[in-house]
C-alpha cells in the first residue's frame, strides 16, 4: 500500500507542478483527516470560479457554463480538481484563456509529462514522494494500478522496479506521456482499444512520429478512420453546448446508467428515429444498429424493444401532444380550421385523418423568422366506413371537444373531399368547404375519358413505359440515345391510371424524350409505335393539362388560402378558351373541361366564403368582381364588422379598478324626468351606434383604396402589419385567409413510401402506428422541441 501511494505521489507531482502550493496542502490535509474540505480551502483553486458542488452528491461538481456534472474523486475521499481543470480546457478554452489573461491562474491540464523527465529526475520524484504522503492523486487521472511492462525502465533502480511490480494486477495501463491510467478491459478479456483511443485523442503527435519511424507497426493502420472521427469529435466537444465530458467513463470502462444525460439523449434520438422512419421497435434488437452505437458511444447501452413500445414512444406522444396544444392556443382570435378525409390502403384498411390549420402572429414557442401559417395532425385512426359512418361523426366531435372546445378555441371551416362527411357535418351546422384539389381531379378525369383518342394515346404510352422498365436492353439503348441526342438523362415515368397527374407527367416525359423514343422503338422492335399525328396530340394534351397541374400544385402549398380559388377559376376558364386555338385533335376534351368547370365551379364564384376570402386577400380585393358584385361584397363586409363591433362591446372586460364604464346604479335606478343626468346612458348608446358604422365603413374603404399587392406576397404578412390600424377588419380577415383550400398537404402523408409500406404490413406491426404517424408529422412541425 505504501508503494501504491509512492507511485501515485510521483505521478501527481508531474501534473500539479505548476499548481498553487496551497491547493496541494489542502488536498493533503483532506487526505489525512478524511473529512470534506472547508469552503475557504476548496475555493483557493481558480477553477472553482466555474463550478459549484452538486446538491445531490458532494463528491461531484457542476459546471456553471454547461451544467454538466463531474466527479471529484471516489467514495467521497481523495477529492481533487484535475477533472474540473481538464473539462475547462477542453470545453471552455476561450473562457480559461480570457481569465488567465486577467490574472486568474487555471493551470493547463497536463504539464511536465513524466515522459519528458530524465531518469534521475524520475527517481528523485519517486523518492521524494516516498517520504511524503500528503499529496493524494486525482481519481480522474490516476488509478491504483500500473502496467506490468517494465522494459522501458530496464536501467531503473531495482527498488523502484519492485515498487512498480507490487502495484500491478493486470487491469490498468499507465500512459508514459500524461498522468492517466486507462482500463485494459475486464479480467480474461484484455485489449488495447482504450489505450489506442487515448493516444489518438490526447497525444496524436506521438502516433504520427511513431508511424513515421516504425513502418513495421501495422496495428495503427486500422485506427486511421477512428483517428479522423475522434478529431472531429474533439472539435465538437470544445463547444459549451455539447454533451458532458465522458472521458472518465471511457478510461474506467464504465457504462452509463439510464439517467445519464448522454444516455437519455441517445435514447430520445432513437425513439425519434422509430417515429420519423416508421420503424418497428424490434429494430433496436438488430445487430447492425447495436454495433454502430457500440462504436460511436461504447458506454451507452441500448434499451430493449419493449421499453420503446411501452414507455419511450407513449411518453413522447404525450409530450408532443401537450406542445401541439400549446401551439394551438396561440391561434389568432382562437380560430382553428380543419381538413379531414378518409384514406384507403392497398389492403382496404380505411383511416380517418383530422388536421388543424391556424394563423399565429406572435408566438412564444415557435422560432423567429417563420411564416404565420401553422398546422398539426390531430388524429389518424382506423375506421370501417361500411358500418361506422355514424361513429365517424361522433369521433370527429370527440376530437373537436378534446382539442378545441376544452381549450376555449373556435371551430372554423372544415375542408373535406368526402361527400358523406361533408353532408353530415352540414347537418350538424358545421361550415364545410369542398376540397379544391379533389374538384380539379374530378373535372380533369371526366375530360380525359370524354375523348377516345386521348385514352388510346395513354394506353400506348403506358405500354412503352412498361416495356422499357422491364427490359434491361431497352434501358441501355434509351440511355445511349439520350447521350447521342443530348437529351436529359431521365427515366420514363409509369403512371397510375386513377391519378391524372401521373398520366400528365408520363406524357410530358415522353414528349421530352421524343427523338430517343422513336429510335429506341425501332431498334428494339417495339410493337407500340407513336406516329407523328399522335405526337402532336400528345403535345396538345400536355398543353391542356399543364394549367390544371400548376393550379393543383399552387393550391397544395402550405401558404395557400381560400382567396386564391376564385382567381384560379377565372384563369383556368380563360386558358381553356385560348387552348381551342393552340391545340389540335382534343376539341372534345376541351369542351368537357369547359362544361365541367361551369357545372362544378360556378357556385363557388358566388359562395360568400370564397368571395369574402378573395376580397380580404390584398393580392386581389375586388379586382375580379363586377361593380355590382364589388359593392355588394363591400356592404356585406361592413355589416359583418358591425356585428363584430357589437359582439366585442358586449364582452368588453371591466376596467382596471373593477368598475364598468357605466355605473351600475344608473342602470338599476328608476328613470327620473327631473334628473337631466339620467339621459346620459341613452346619449352614450346613441353616439356609439353612430360611430361604429362609420368606423367600419372607413376601415373597409381605406383597405380597398390601397394598392393591390404582388402575387408572391403572403396575405398574413399584410394583415399582421395592419392589425393595429384596423383591428376588427384584421380579425375577420384571418378567419378567411387562414383556411387552406385543399386537403392535399394532409393527403401527402399517405403518398410517401414509408407510410404506404407501414400501413400495408400485417396487423401486429401496426401497434403504436397511429401514435407513430402523429409523431412523424408533428415532430418537424414543432421543431423537435418538446
Amino acid at each position: 500500500m505504501c508503494a501504491k501511494n509512492d507511485i501515485s505521489g510521483m505521478l501527481s507531482s508531474s501534473h500539479s507542478n505548476n499548481n498553487n502550493g496551497e491547493d496541494v496542502m489542502d488536498r493533503g490535509s483532506e487526505h489525512l483527516s478524511g473529512t470534506p474540505k472547508s469552503a475557504s480551502s476548496r475555493r483557493r483553486s481558480a477553477v472553482w470560479k466555474h463550478f459549484y458542488l452538486s446538491p445531490a452528491d458532494s463528491s461531484k461538481a457542476v459546471c456553471i457554463h454547461c451544467m454538466n456534472e463531474f466527479s471529484r474523486g471516489k467514495n467521497g475521499k481523495d477529492l481533487g480538481t484535475s477533472c474540473l481543470i481538464r473539462h475547462m480546457w477542453r470545453a471552455h478554452k476561450d473562457i480559461v484563456i480570457e481569465e488567465n489573461g486577467q490574472g486568474s491562474n487555471i493551470p493547463p491540464p497536463y504539464t511536465n509529462s513524466p515522459s519528458l523527465l530524465s531518469r534521475p529526475q524520475l527517481f528523485d520524484s519517486l523518492d521524494i514522494k516516498k517520504e511524503s504522503h500528503l499529496s493524494p492523486y486525482s481519481p480522474d487521472t490516476i488509478s491504483d494500478e500500473v502496467p506490468p511492462n517494465t522494459d522501458q525502465y530496464m536501467d531503473v533502480k531495482e527498488d523502484s522496479d519492485e515498487i512498480l511490480n507490487l502495484s500491478v494486477d493486470q487491469l490498468k495501463a499507465l500512459c508514459r506521456y500524461c498522468p492517466c491510467v486507462i482500463s485494459r478491459g475486464k479480467r480474461g478479456d484484455f485489449g488495447t482499444s482504450c489505450l489506442m483511443r487515448h493516444l489518438m485523442r490526447r497525444h496524436p503527435d506521438v502516433l504520427k512520429n511513431q508511424k513515421g519511424t516504425d513502418d513495421n507497426n501495422s496495428s495503427l493502420h486500422q485506427y486511421d478512420t477512428l483517428n479522423a472521427i475522434d478529431a472531429v469529435s474533439a472539435k465538437e466537444t470544445d463547444s459549451p453546448a455539447k454533451l458532458m465530458d465522458t472521458s472518465v467513463y471511457e478510461e474506467n470502462g464504465e457504462r452509463f446508467d439510464e439517467f445519464h444525460p448522454v444516455a437519455k439523449r441517445i435514447t430520445k434520438l432513437v425513439a425519434e428515429m422509430l417515429a420519423l422512419d416508421l420503424q418497428p421497435s424490434a429494430v433496436v434488437e438488430n445487430e447492425g444498429l447495436n454495433r454502430l452505437l457500440e462504436y460511436l458511444q461504447p458506454q451507452y447501452s441500448l434499451p430493449s424493444s419493449s421499453f420503446f413500445t411501452s414507455t419511450a414512444i407513449p411518453d413522447m406522444y404525450e409530450k408532443v401532444k401537450e406542445v401541439v396544444l400549446t401551439h394551438l392556443k396561440e391561434a389568432e382570435s382562437g380560430m382553428v380550421h380543419f381538413t379531414t378525409s378518409i384514406w384507403v390502403s392497398s389492403q382496404t384498411r380505411e383511416y380517418l385523418t383530422l388536421t388543424a390549420h391556424w394563423a399565429t402572429y406572435e408566438s412564444s414557442v415557435r422560432p423567429q423568422g417563420q411564416d404565420f401559417h401553422c398546422s398539426a395532425l390531430l388524429s389518424v385512426s382506423q375506421i370501417d366506413c361500411d358500418h361506422d359512418m355514424l361513429n365517424i361523426q361522433k369521433q370527429l366531435e370527440y376530437l373537436w371537444d378534446s382539442w378545441i372546445t376544452s381549450s376555449g378555441l373556435k371551430k372554423g371551416f372544415t375542408v373535406t373531399d368526402n361527400e358523406t362527411i361533408r353532408n353530415f357535418l352540414e347537418e350538424s351546422d358545421h361550415v364545410t368547404v369542398q376540397c379544391f384539389g379533389h374538384t380539379m381531379d374530378l373535372i380533369v378525369s371526366e375530360a380525359i375519358k370524354s375523348q377516345r383518342m386521348v385514352q388510346n394515346l395513354l394506353s400506348i404510352a403506358r405500354k412503352i413505359c412498361e416495356r422499357v422498365h422491364r427490359s434491361a436492353k431497352a434501358k441501355e439503348k434509351l440511355a445511349e440515345l439520350q447521350r447521342v441526342h443530348q437529351l436529359p438523362e431521365n427515366q420514363l415515368i409509369q403512371d397510375v391510371p386513377s391519378k391524372w397527374r401521373t398520366s400528365f407527367f408520363m406524357l410530358e416525359r415522353l414528349v421530352e424524350q421524343k427523338k430517343a423514343i422513336d429510335e429506341m422503338s425501332i431498334e428494339c422492335n417495339f410493337r407500340e409505335m407513336i406516329s407523328c399525328d399522335q405526337w402532336e396530340v400528345m403535345q396538345s394534351v400536355c398543353n391542356a393539362l399543364k394549367p390544371f397541374e400548376v393550379a393543383c400544385r399552387e393550391m397544395s402549398n402550405r401558404t395557400a388560402t381560400l382567396g386564391q380559388v376564385i382567381p384560379l377559376i377565372h384563369i383556368l376558364n380563360r386558358k381553356i378558351d385560348m387552348l381551342f386555338d393552340e391545340t389540335m385533335g382534343i376539341d372534345n376534351m376541351l369542351k368537357s373541361l369547359k362544361d365541367a368547370m361551369e357545372n362544378r365551379m360556378s357556385s363557388t364564384l358566388h359562395d360568400p366564403k370564397f368571395t369574402w376570402a378573395t376580397m380580404l386577400d390584398p393580392r386581389y380585393k375586388t379586382s375580379l368582381f363586377s361593380e355590382e358584385e364589388a359593392e355588394q361584397c363591400k356592404q356585406n363586409l361592413i355589416q359583418e364588422l358591425e356585428v363584430s363591433f357589437s359582439t366585442s362591446a358586449e364582452t368588453e372586460p371591466l376596467l382596471y379598478n373593477g368598475c364598468s364604464e357605466a355605473p351600475v346604479s344608473s342602470k338599476n335606478s328608476p328613470p327620473n324626468k327631473d334628473n337631466l343626468w339620467s339621459l346620459m346612458d341613452d346619449i352614450r348608446h346613441k353616439i356609439k351606434q353612430e360611430e361604429k358604422p362609420k368606423s367600419s365603413e372607413l376601415a373597409v374603404l381605406e383597405y380597398l383604396e390601397e394598392d393591390i399587392l404582388d402575387q408572391s406576397c403572403d396575405p398574413l404578412d399584410y394583415w399582421n402589419l395592419k392589425k393595429f390600424l384596423w383591428p376588427e377588419l384584421a380579425k375577420v380577415a384571418v378567419r378567411y385567409v387562414g383556411c387552406p383550400p385543399s386537403i392535399v398537404p394532409a393527403e401527402t402523408l399517405f403518398s410517401t413510401a414509408s407510410v404506404n409500406c407501414a400501413l400495408n404490413q400485417p396487423r401486429p406491426f401496426l401497434e403504436n402506428m397511429e401514435g407513430l404517424l402523429f409523431l412523424k408529422v408533428n415532430l418537424p412541425l414543432i421543431y423537435y422541441q418538446y
